[in-house]
């Protein structure tokens, strides 16, 4: 069994990439779950991706825009910011300035989580 990191020693992409791979894999509880099952294991614990699955919502709720291209990205699987403009009806410069955004407001949000742990 893989070993699994605690939140405080990765970055937010990564922390990203496994909860949109724990949310595909149906083990969340967010309204984007999946019935695919061919995904990667995710290496994230289920109490950190419950906490990413909570700062996405907020994010969600705060930036719509920010949320969904967030969504999008990290609970497909290979699709990159052009395709998730495309779905979203945004262009592609639009589409990069709203993930990375949401990534700042995301590692914002997880920097007090850090500081306390």
């Amino acid at each position: 069994m893989a070993r699994t990191i605690r939140f405080t020693d990765r970055t937010v992409e990564d922390l990203l990439e496994h909860w949109g791979r724990w949310v595909i894999l149906g083990s969340g509880v967010s309204c984007c779950a999946s019935r695919e099952n061919d995904v990667h294991t995710p290496m994230i614990t289920d109490d950190d991706a419950l906490m990413m699955d909570r700062l996405v919502g907020r994010l969600r709720r705060r930036y719509p825009e920010a949320g969904d291209v967030i969504v999008t990205y990290y609970k497909s699987r290979d699709i990159d910011l052009m395709t998730v403009g495309k779905r979203l009806g945004f262009g592609y410069g639009k589409t990069q300035g709203l993930w990375k955004a949401g990534i700042a407001w995301i590692d914002g949000s997880l920097d007090l989580s850090r500081e306390a742990a």
